[in-house]
């Protein structure tokens, strides 16, 4: 029996989620503590288009999403796109797609603990890059005693940010003034395409449900279905709150602040909204700072404990079960972030290489469909159109980036190339 065959009837005896499940898991993986941050990224670089940004942000989301899922239901075992990334094209192809991934939390944490900062200093009038770097200290403590007390708090945390969300919206309803979407885009198409990517980066976490699709019931109907219903839903929430906030004190306003939700509230709720909203903000970009923690230092315990990075890397705490040393290491490059890493920076580097880390997944795709023997179960609608729009919003994603993301990703990558050399050296070496 082929490996594919096995898997297929491993799958068979999980297949316990159903459609609103799987859209559970994909609304709460994708909303949180981003939003709070990147509306006002998106909205200075747009102005009023940011709603357009996160329109085009959605469709890149739904059309990378479908790729991903099909291959998450070819390689379930694999443990994400690094690891099947490995096993079909290679170790070399592996380190360096588990080094991008890395590199894009990396930076991403940037804007997530300043984020945290810059509403922290409004309830406390602390001085936010020091508010980040407590943050993650925090953060570390709290994985070197175990996730799972973080993780059952985790679905609190969601709940809590959609309500403070919605809440914002309807509160802010009567305030909007649609004099305050004028000029529509100040920064013309360049803005739009620019903002998409940081919008882009408010869609992180919808590959969970492709992640999950050999759980997924009836996966060939259930699973693009349940990222189709995820990306509109949050699409759905993100507009709403996006447009109040513009609608009440403008996109100038929301583009200069370091707590853009929060100055917003102020406007039509008072200080003790803006500062309920700083509360809300507050407790949401904790959470995904931690989030963003544990999901790096996974994926260099993972290449560690694959031989792509020194072995040190992987070892396991025994009583607490997480990876010490990785998570040390982590916690060291998202202070280092937190500290010398703008938010702006932090998000135009950490969305090239998040949004590059989703190409050896699209080639991966590419090379197995010329297999007709396999069938997974399920199968991307309309490849021939959908795969190469795929590789036409990455490349546009990335393009958008500008100078600064790309060069910026690029020193990332050739570090991760001399690492990759070195370690291949050494253990010739016998090291």
């Amino acid at each position: 029996m082929s490996a594919d065959a096995r898997s297929t009837e491993r799958a068979r005896l999980r297949r316990a989620l159903g459609l609103q499940g799987a859209v559970a898991v994909g609304v709460g993986g994708t909303i949180g503590g981003g939003i709070f941050v990147l509306v006002g990224q998106a909205s200075a670089l747009a102005g009023p288009a940011a709603l357009l940004s996160f329109a085009l942000a959605f469709v890149a989301a739904v059309v990378i999403a479908l790729p991903y899922a099909e291959l998450a239901c070819r390689y379930p075992q694999a443990g994400g796109g690094y690891a099947f990334v490995r096993e079909v094209l290679g170790s070399r192809w592996g380190f360096m797609m588990g080094w991008i991934f890395c590199g894009s939390y990396v930076f991403v944490s940037g804007y997530v603990t300043l984020g945290f900062g810059g509403y922290l200093n409004v309830l406390t009038g602390l001085p936010q890059v020091w508010c980040a770097v407590a943050l993650v200290f925090a953060c570390v403590l709290v994985n070197a005693r175990g996730v799972e007390a973080a993780g059952k708090a985790q679905v609190i945390v969601i709940g809590l940010a959609i309500a403070g969300l919605l809440g914002f919206a309807a509160a802010g309803a009567p305030a909007i003034q649609l004099t305050r979407l004028t000029p529509w885009a100040p920064g013309g198409f360049t803005g739009i395409l620019t903002g998409a990517l940081v919008a882009f980066l408010a869609f992180g976490g919808f590959d969970m449900v492709a992640a999950a699709g050999e759980e997924i019931d009836r996966p060939e109907k259930n699973l693009p279905r349940a990222i189709l219903l995820t990306l509109a839903i949050v699409l759905g929430i993100y507009l709403v709150v996006a447009f109040t906030a513009l609608g009440t004190v403008g996109w100038r306003t929301l583009g200069a602040s370091p707590a853009p939700l929060s100055a917003a509230a102020r406007q039509f709720m008072g200080d003790s909204g803006g500062r309920l909203v700083a509360a809300i903000a507050v407790v949401t970009t904790a959470a995904t700072a931690n989030a963003v923690l544990v999901v790096t230092s996974r994926i260099i315990f993972a290449m560690a404990r694959d031989g792509l990075l020194p072995s040190p890397l992987a070892r396991v705490d025994p009583k607490t079960g997480t990876p010490d040393v990785a998570t040390i290491v982590s916690g060291g490059m998202l202070i280092t972030m937190a500290l010398f890493g703008s938010s702006s920076s932090a998000t135009a580097v950490g969305g090239f290489l998040y949004v590059l880390h989703f190409v050896p997944p699209l080639l991966v795709l590419v090379t197995l469909r010329r297999d007709k023997s396999v069938s997974p179960a399920f199968r991307m609608p309309l490849p021939h159109i959908l795969l190469p729009l795929a590789f036409v919003m990455t490349a546009l994603l990335l393009v958008a980036s500008g100078t600064k993301g790309i060069s910026g990703g690029a020193i990332w990558i050739v570090i991760g190339l001399l690492a990759c050399l070195n370690r291949r050296k050494s253990r010739r070496d016998g090291h």
